[in-house]
């Protein structure tokens, strides 16, 4: 996969960190009034253009905007599929999509999270966030976004939104490209694959965490302080200075450089940044539950340009 950058503006003066051909960052903006040049402005915009078909499985909408994009698109014959948590079917903005005539279905389990966040598109663009559709996920939040623009990925994802939607017990193998991975779970144990890309670190580590109970992960980062590499994360503090089981403590404890975020709303990011060249994002957070029992799904991506915009919001919310 070939990438060149360039910069392009969309939707009412927002632009992305970094554009590639295939893979296009953004983060949520967190300063300014609501529904004022954010990220939903550009997934609006990609919801508005589409003419075929729209698959979206996504833990909670709220989104008033989003949602009567969703139901113009039903109205000018778009075939929509939404597949949300069983907690969350009977919300407003669910109810309101019901009651227009698009078909919402959710899961069966209700020990565990249907906690997927991402929206496929005429089965050519593809969004993948930490953020559920929220006012506050765009505008409050610190959350991230992927608009992937791969036809293998993408038809990767479609396949598990049909397993997903039909209630399929069938599992996915991750899928594995050059510059791309993916990993839904529980299909597979992407425990094991965080802790492998932090033995396989060199130089550095920055992660951003909005839940980290996971011993596992905690011992390789512990482990690659040891071993020399720099280690750097932030926690939301809402989920972890008075959560029994977070993982805060013991890195303090072992002199990694932790904190706290400063936002009086949510860190709500789960993203390791590795070597300045790997980033990990997706809706999986660092908990046993994430690895083992919630829907869930992650990508891995090897591009220092794509590291490079991740950096930067980190450093934005660490100083």
């Amino acid at each position: 996969m070939k990438f060149f950058i360039i910069i392009i503006y969309l939707a009412s003066f927002l632009k992305a960190d970094i554009v590639t051909m295939d893979i296009s960052p953004y983060f949520s903006k967190i300063k300014g009034g609501y529904y004022n040049a954010g990220v939903d402005n550009i997934i609006i915009n990609d919801i508005s253009n589409a003419t075929s078909s729209i698959n979206m499985a996504m833990y909670y909408l709220t989104n008033k905007h989003i949602t009567m994009a969703l139901i113009k698109a039903h109205q000018r014959g778009v075939d929509i599929k939404v597949y949300t948590d069983d907690r969350k079917i009977s919300s407003k903005r669910y109810n309101s999509l019901i009651s227009q005539g698009i078909k919402v279905n959710c899961d069966t389990n209700p020990k565990a999270l249907m906690h997927n966040k991402f929206l496929i598109i005429d089965k050519k663009i593809l969004w993948v966030s930490s953020a559920n559709y929220t006012v506050y996920s765009f505008y409050r939040n610190y959350d991230n976004f992927l608009r992937v623009i791969d036809r293998r990925v993408i038809s990767y994802y479609s396949k598990k939104f049909k397993l997903l939607y039909n209630h399929s017990p069938k599992k996915l193998k991750p899928y594995n490209s050059k510059n791309i991975e993916v990993y839904f779970s529980p299909d597979t144990n992407f425990e094991n694959k965080i802790v492998s890309l932090i033995n396989s670190s060199k130089s550095s580590i920055k992660f951003l965490a909005f839940a980290f109970t996971n011993l596992k992960i905690s011992q390789a980062l512990i482990d690659a302080k040891s071993r020399g590499v720099e280690v750097e994360g932030v926690f939301d503090e809402s989920q972890n200075r008075f959560q029994k089981f977070s993982q805060y403590k013991r890195l303090k404890d072992n002199g990694l450089d932790v904190k706290f975020d400063k936002n009086r709303f949510k860190l709500h990011s789960k993203v390791f940044i590795i070597d300045e060249n790997i980033v990990v994002m997706g809706s999986y957070n660092f908990t046993k539950k994430a690895n083992i029992i919630n829907d869930e799904n992650s990508m891995v991506i090897k591009d220092r340009d794509i590291a490079k915009a991740y950096l930067k919001r980190f450093y934005e919310i660490f100083r």
